[in-house]
């Protein structure tokens, strides 16, 4: 049986290399000698345990390396004659007995970026998977390496290795082989929906897999009468078919779900919608000729979050009941946290300094996420508006809020008390551009002020780029983050003057090329700036990231006629400076990016502290922002694609911050703040006039004579 289906998948291979595994009529010549194994191993040089089997995926034979205790088994082959620069393709079949031991295909000495693809998913063992990925060959360099490794252990493991495959230039993506089912592409984005879209997914039942649809048990989707309908069987078991809503509804809002019904003899079913702070609307009907059955929905003065529709047929019934054509429509107030699938390019200056007193979810995002290690995460409750002075004058400051380990508050996040920050994102997607932000820094050791645009994406299998690279991950993003060592012989020794400037987000896969800047902080005069110290005794900052992700010659970006560039600064002064590659894999990024402010806490371990900030001995701190701009530079490269999971882990806006009150300081009315304004206050001094009180503490005194001068004109 071995051989006859070895035989089989043999023949179906060699068709393929030709043809399917590229994606184009004509595979281009492989640039590797006897990469398939059918002479031997000719052209490979062999350590370890290296043997040939006659399993193979194409031809007759394939190569087994078993490594040892101490001894990885490896097949090396020095490939001469490529271009300096040039971009290549290297593919492979391999197999592994125990994914813990993953097959190894790998490219060095005299590639751009050294690269190995190492990892098989615990379900794939004994079965022959391809791998690929892109290089780029050194600009010094008309050779490199290839390499395949079964990496040394003390456990038994046998990896295996076929149809290694070298090309010139990027290729088509491979697809599935015979007989398996597509791979799954990028899934599918929920965006804020305008009045007239539907808010349920599949409302029509047109995909048959069910698509929004959660198709549970004996829920089918048939054709039915020329038109797509579902089924729901009953049987001892429940049968139902549910999709979450991904928006949230509004206050004061009226909705109507509404479905062509109807069931067989003798059976009642349900359609029935659920939210969060146990909302729930229900209608159940059992009429046999084909109605329109309405659920009405009304939000009252609640958002009504974490929506699901369910349609349902309860146990034990003699039948089926039936659905089609559903609908349930948006009136265009809906709340989703992302706007637009791609999106929109946005080359208009952002600014908010957050007087109008509230954080307004047009233009912001509080996030709910957790990562770095052992903490809580960002909580929505962390983050305030409050006020504040910048240089004498009064402002109303961002205030993200972070607790420490001596945390002894009510506050809960993620099941924990300590540990917690707070942090937003703008909603929109901003490329390249100078972003400003004003801003003093949470000056407790053990947590992180940080500033950073961000986009993430793991591509899948159907997906081209899945196949540039040995991780799918890519990520944009560009650091400011405040306190840190500078690494090496510094390790330990966090300090307020010493920041990191990171920067990753080339076409490299996950965050293993990026630069890690760690700069030493000094002031005008060059003496240590301490941003501590400036935030406990009230000065404010201005930190900047200039990014520029320049352009290419059209070539799928090969060689670049202007590059990139990131610039950290801070008050104008520059502290780092990052420049791209002319070729190939750089870390300058040039996807659009939502951007963050954030306190958080790195909590993974680090040098025997808890993290890479120091330990968060302290209660509670905070960062405060004054005012943030982004002014777009939309250089050529700037692409604006959709991240995989745009609307995880953020706050509804119900969440939000609390607005407060701005009070003017023309109390006069008349449009300018002057003299009178001035004796109004003055003849209302010492007293609690609320007129008059323009910092709101109760108290008419200097406090508001203070904002008075300041708004003076």
């Amino acid at each position: 049986m071995t051989s006859l289906f070895s035989s089989s998948r043999a023949i179906t291979c060699s068709i393929m290399t030709l043809a399917g595994l590229t994606g184009a009529s004509v595979a281009q010549e492989n640039l590797l000698e006897n990469g398939s194994f059918e002479s031997g191993l000719t052209g490979w040089t062999s350590t370890g345990q290296v043997s040939l089997q006659a399993d193979a995926w194409e031809g007759t034979q394939s190569v087994r390396l078993q490594p040892a205790s101490q001894q990885t088994a490896q097949l090396i082959q020095q490939v001469n004659g490529l271009e300096p620069g040039g971009r290549y393709t290297i593919a492979a079949r391999i197999r592994t007995s125990n994914p813990l031991h993953p097959p190894i295909v790998g490219i060095r000495d005299g590639a751009q970026i050294a690269k190995a693809h190492g990892w098989v998913a615990v379900d794939d063992a004994d079965i022959w998977l391809e791998r690929r990925f892109e290089v780029h060959v050194d600009d010094d360099a008309t050779s490199f390496e290839v390499y395949l490794q079964g990496w040394q252990s003390d456990d038994t493991a046998v990896v295996e290795f076929d149809s290694i495959r070298l090309w010139k230039g990027r290729q088509p993506p491979p697809t599935a082989d015979p007989g398996m089912a597509p791979w799954p592409g990028a899934p599918e984005i929920s965006v804020a929906p305008a009045a007239g879209d539907s808010l349920a997914g599949n409302p029509g039942f047109d995909d048959p897999s069910g698509g929004a649809w959660a198709l549970g048990i004996n829920a089918s989707i048939i054709e039915l009468e020329s038109q797509p309908a579902l089924r729901l069987l009953s049987s001892a078991d429940t049968s139902r078919a549910s999709q979450p809503i991904t928006c949230a509804l509004p206050p004061e809002g009226e909705w109507v779900i509404s479905v062509e019904a109807r069931v067989d003899p003798d059976v009642v079913a349900s359609l029935y919608f659920t939210g969060s702070d146990e909302f729930l609307a229900t209608h159940s009907f059992q009429n046999t000729q084909w109605e329109r059955i309405e659920l009405p929905i009304s939000s009252g003065d609640q958002w009504i979050r974490n929506g699901k529709l369910t349609l349902e047929n309860w146990k034990n019934q003699p039948g089926s009941a039936w659905f089609r054509d559903l609908r349930f429509i948006a009136n265009g107030g809906e709340w989703t946290p992302t706007l637009d699938s791609p999106p929109a390019r946005n080359t208009e200056v952002f600014f908010d300094d957050f007087s109008s007193g509230r954080l307004d979810p047009q233009d912001w995002l509080v996030s709910t996420k957790a990562w770095g290690g052992d903490n809580g995460g960002v909580a929505p409750e962390n983050v305030q508006l409050v006020e504040d002075f910048d240089e004498g004058e009064p402002i109303i400051a961002l205030r993200l809020e972070a607790h420490g380990d001596e945390y002894t508050g009510d506050l809960i996040h993620n099941g924990r008390s300590t540990r917690v920050g707070a942090a937003i994102a703008t909603r929109q997607y901003y490329a390249s551009g100078r972003y400003e932000v004003r801003a003093r820094v949470a000056p407790e050791y053990g947590t992180c002020t940080a500033f950073w645009p961000f986009h993430y994406i793991d591509h899948r299998m159907g997906e081209a780029e899945y196949w540039h690279e040995p991780n799918p991950r890519r990520n944009t993003e560009i650091d400011w983050e405040f306190p840190t060592d500078l690494a090496g012989a510094d390790t330990g020794n966090f300090s307020f003057t010493k920041a990191r400037t990171n920067s990753w987000g080339g076409q490299f896969g996950g965050e293993g090329g990026e630069h890690k800047g760690r700069i030493e902080l000094t002031d005008e005069a060059g003496a240590p700036l301490d941003l501590a110290m400036e935030a406990i005794d009230g000065r404010y900052h201005t930190f900047t990231i200039e990014w520029r992700s320049g352009s290419d010659l059209g070539d799928e970006s090969i060689t670049r006629d202007e590059v990139g560039s990131v610039r950290w600064l801070i008050d104008g002064r520059l502290v780092d400076e990052l420049h791209d590659v002319s070729f190939g894999q750089g870390n300058v990024p040039f996807r659009a990016a939502r951007f963050w402010l954030g306190t958080w806490f790195p909590s993974a371990g680090y040098a025997g502290d808890v993290g890479w900030t120091g330990n968060p001995n302290f209660d509670t701190t905070a960062a405060h922002i004054a005012w943030v701009r982004i002014t777009p530079f939309d250089s050529p490269r700037d692409r604006w694609v959709d991240e995989t999971v745009p609307n995880l882990a953020w706050a509804d806006p119900v969440e939000y911050p609390t607005g407060i009150e701005v009070k003017t300081a023309d109390l006069d009315g008349d449009g300018v703040v002057g003299g009178a304004d001035l004796a109004i206050l003055l003849a209302r001094w010492n007293t609690s006039a609320e007129d008059a009180d323009l910092d709101g503490s109760g108290t008419v005194d200097g406090a508001d004579l203070t904002r008075l001068l300041a708004a003076w004109g």
